[in-house]
């Protein structure tokens, strides 16, 4: 097997075993001067070497990609899913499956239970990418990799039209932007614009009726707003990573019992408006028949953030 630049030497028989595609694919009569590497006939395949790797390692290495909970890598995850979808090995893929759905959720309280390992190789915004890619593959989108090609002056124009129309209209702007290559532009805009209106409210109403403490809030408000845009810098396409239910817990001497109230309700309908809408952004359908998919792809299955 020559993917790209590697090359394995790996049994037949097991591969055509688990595989309905490499069973057909292998069967085929070789011709006469087909190539040879130590009397072994090569087939080359268009896969990424890495991916291919670590695939073939979960196909013959019995514990090297164990069933969830056991732990395990997401370049592992990543490769397993991609080629087992491919090459039709059941098993493998809805095990793959299993370990990626452990890292996203459904619902908002799910996600927020949930511990986000962070690497550039892994962080969410990769995660969230991979995710893109792999529902086109459920879906059976031969997503080609089509960009929305704009000159510089075309682009500056399509931007500061993009952003009127979301002031003015934004239900008219979700709706216009749906294809795969244009949402590359449009959706981390609209990220961003949702994350400055999360964060809106420790600034929105400026008076809170009945504050005990106007002075003492004023300056608790001031105080996270200072954090909050820090937070928000940094991580601009991470609203819901700027600020959640366990950051109150540091400023909550800061705010008089109505005030706090007032601004934890604002920041939780907020953040909840923010996901709701987030499918969306992504083209992709609400929330409750993404879950009906992935019962319906794996089952009703349980981790531990959604016990």
């Amino acid at each position: 097997m020559e993917p790209e630049t590697a090359r394995f030497r790996v049994y037949r028989g097991t591969l055509a075993a688990c595989s309905p595609v490499f069973k057909d694919m292998l069967s085929f009569p070789q011709p006469a001067d087909a190539e040879l590497v130590e009397g072994c006939s090569v087939v080359h395949l268009p896969d990424a070497p890495d991916e291919f790797t670590v695939f073939l390692k979960a196909i013959f290495l019995p514990d090297y990609f164990m069933p969830f909970p056991a732990k395990t890598e997401y370049a592992i995850i990543r490769g397993c899913l991609r080629l087992s979808h491919k090459y039709g090995v059941e098993h493998l893929h809805l095990r793959a499956l299993v370990h990626f759905s452990s890292l996203f959720h459904t619902s908002l309280a799910q996600s927020d239970k949930a511990e986000y390992p962070y690497s550039e190789s892994t962080g969410p915004l990769t995660q969230a990418k991979f995710s893109i890619s792999l529902m086109d593959v459920i879906r059976g989108n031969a997503f080609n990799g089509e960009t929305f090609h704009l000159s510089t002056q075309d682009q500056e124009s399509f931007l500061r039209g993009l952003i009127q129309q979301i002031q003015f209209q934004p239900q008219a702007s979700w709706d216009a932007f749906q294809t795969p290559s244009k949402s590359q532009i449009v959706q981390p805009l609209l990220v961003q614009f949702a994350a400055i209106d999360i964060l809106g409210c420790f600034t929105d109403p400026v008076e809170i009726p009945n504050c005990s403490s106007a002075v003492r809030c004023l300056k608790g408000r001031l105080s996270a707003v200072n954090t909050v845009h820090q937070a928000a810098s940094d991580y601009p396409s991470l609203p819901l990573f700027v600020w959640g239910e366990d950051d109150w817990e540091e400023f909550r001497e800061n705010f008089c019992p109505t005030c706090l109230a007032s601004l934890q309700a604002t920041n939780r309908a907020k953040r909840q408006e923010f996901w709701d809408d987030l499918p969306k952004m992504y083209g992709l359908p609400p929330w409750e028949e993404l879950e009906k998919m992935k019962v319906a792809a794996i089952g009703k299955f349980w981790f531990p953030s959604e016990v």
